[in-house]
């Protein structure tokens, strides 16, 4: 948890990318992209337990920017459905998010919350400012 531009991502992404070096599978996905992806189900593609097998085969499952999804009962199930079936298998999640312990308890529920922290899951707080702004003179500029 931290504010944005404080490495979140960036140390997701080391992570990714050394499971990969190893031969190991990752998905890093934003909830708002998986809203879609489920509401691409009701379309008539993918079925939404397709989704969810293929959301639980990868080694490593990244959510990012959770907290920013509207908060429907129908978003909190599959959520809830993702980390459940994660965890019950013994696949690691990562939740990435703006919010604070408090913020994710009302976005999530307590029932995911304590799902995560089951097994050694922890709390990581990224609570320094943000970094963006020492490096952005470092882009290159086409």
């Amino acid at each position: 948890s931290g504010g944005p531009g404080t490495g979140k991502n960036h140390l997701a992404a080391a992570i990714g990318n050394h499971l990969l070096a190893g031969g190991h599978s990752v998905l890093v996905v934003t909830i708002p992209d998986l809203m879609l992806r489920v509401r691409e189900c009701y379309d008539g593609g993918q079925s939404e337990a397709s989704l969810l097998d293929d959301l639980c085969k990868v080694d490593l499952l990244v959510l990012d920017e959770v907290g920013i999804q509207r908060g429907s009962s129908g978003e909190k199930v599959i959520l809830n459905q993702v980390i459940d079936r994660r965890l019950s298998s013994m696949r690691p999640v990562g939740v990435l998010t703006n919010l604070n312990h408090e913020g994710l308890l009302d976005s999530l529920g307590a029932r995911v919350i304590d799902r995560l922290q089951m097994d050694g899951g922890m709390w990581v707080n990224f609570d320094w400012g943000s970094y963006r702004k020492n490096v952005s003179h470092l882009r290159i500029v086409k």
